[in-house]
Parts: structure tokens; C-alpha cells; sequence
């Protein structure tokens, strides 16, 4: 597990963030919003999420129409994208 973090409020350095690091796996077809879009791909990314992930993720709102993924852990975005992107 390898998480960078950074400070964004100079006046409290103690206070320390994760950076977040957003991949996107798919776009949906005809500017539909991404929850009313669900593919066969959305579900078998959730089954790697769980089975591969141990830090936090985030997946992006459903009024987008990009269907994305933002990781804590900087090796676990690494592997995400080799694997959907």
C-alpha cells in the first residue's frame, strides 16, 4: 500500500490529504448519465475493485457521462489502469 500524500493548507502543515488519482474506463453511448447506463464492464470492475483493493476508492457521480474510478493507493491505480484501460 502506497499513498502520497500532500498538504493544502500552508498555515496547517499537520493537516495532510490523499491524493487522488482518477482513472476513466468508459464514456456511455448517446449522453446518457452513467446511472442509468450500467454495462456488463461496470460489473465486472466492481467485482475487481473488491477482490483487488484494500485502500479507498471512489467511483464517479452518476450524473456524468464518464464512468471513472479515483484511487488512494497509487499502486492499485496503477494496476486498475493496466487492466481497463
Amino acid at each position: 500500500m502506497t499513498i502520497t500524500y500532500k498538504t493544502i493548507w500552508p498555515e496547517l502543515p499537520h493537516v495532510k490529504v490523499p491524493v487522488l488519482h482518477k482513472i476513466v474506463y468508459a464514456h456511455t453511448v448517446d449522453d446518457v448519465q452513467a446511472q442509468y447506463q450500467r454495462s456488463y464492464k461496470d460489473h465486472l470492475v466492481d467485482e475487481w475493485l473488491k477482490a483487488n483493493c484494500r485502500s479507498p476508492y471512489y467511483h464517479s457521480p452518476g450524473w456524468m457521462k464518464e464512468k471513472s474510478i479515483q484511487f488512494e493507493d497509487d499502486k492499485e491505480a496503477v494496476l486498475f489502469a493496466l487492466r481497463w484501460t
